[in-house]
């Protein structure tokens, strides 16, 4: 998959023809100050958007549109009840503790469904259907 589009608020700009592998790279950089914000689509077809990277967390988010759209954030199995901030584009922003993951384990998540555009079961972890969470679910 050597064909995403890619965004980032590092850069401020969009890049076209992007390998998987430079999207991942862009995503591992996330650290909640200068780069907070990465946007990667495939065609028309899915979109990855990983956000925060203070205290070393981000938000994942993973949209499919055939044959009908579906938006997930992947969500920690064992996570409290509570709301946690991230830095995204500058602002703070709240989300349950659950989808808040921690980087070191976003990454391989990310590199699968950016290799293969399909989402992997994982220990720990899972996408969640974003229309089954609601916020402290």
């Amino acid at each position: 998959m050597n064909d995403w589009r890619m965004f980032t608020d590092a850069t401020g700009e969009e890049t076209t023809h992007t390998a998987w592998h430079e999207v991942l790279r862009a995503i591992a950089a996330l650290d909640g100050s200068g780069c907070t914000l990465v946007h990667a689509a495939y065609g028309d077809h899915v979109d990855l958007v990983v956000a925060g990277g203070n205290r070393g967390k981000v938000l994942v988010q993973w949209k499919e549109y055939e044959p009908c759209v579906k938006h997930f954030v992947l969500a920690l199995d064992s996570a409290a009840d509570t709301l946690e901030t991230l830095t995204v584009e500058g602002g703070e922003a709240a989300f349950p503790s659950r989808w808040c993951v921690p980087l070191e384990q976003a990454i391989p998540v990310c590199g699968d469904i950016l290799r293969t555009c399909e989402r992997g079961s994982y220990d720990g972890i899972r996408w969640q259907l974003i229309e089954e969470a609601s916020p402290m679910a």
